[in-house]
């Protein structure tokens, strides 16, 4: 997995939206919303890696990357991914 809606994907196997938005006290829309944009935010990120026993630190790291505009700072992040996932 490379993409955080991967993740929410995985979670979504697991249990559906409504069941997530009442374990995380949020509202639905927040999962709409994140499809709408087609990624979530590096809080709900971390999150669903908890719940699914991923790294949270990893998963809100790619969240953070997702948010970014293109770059050329972020080319360069993304080209080390591989070095820091080994870290």
């Amino acid at each position: 997995m490379n993409q955080t809606m991967e993740l929410f994907e995985k979670a979504l196997e697991r249990q559906n939206a409504a069941a997530w938005a009442r374990t995380f006290n949020i509202t639905p829309s927040a999962f709409s919303q994140a499809k709408k944009q087609g990624r979530l935010s590096p809080v709900l990120a971390g999150n669903f890696a908890i719940e699914l026993g991923e790294e949270p630190e990893h998963w809100m790291a790619i969240a953070a990357m997702e948010a970014e505009k293109e770059s050329e700072l972020l080319a360069r992040l993304k080209s080390r991914v591989k070095a820091w996932r080994r870290l």
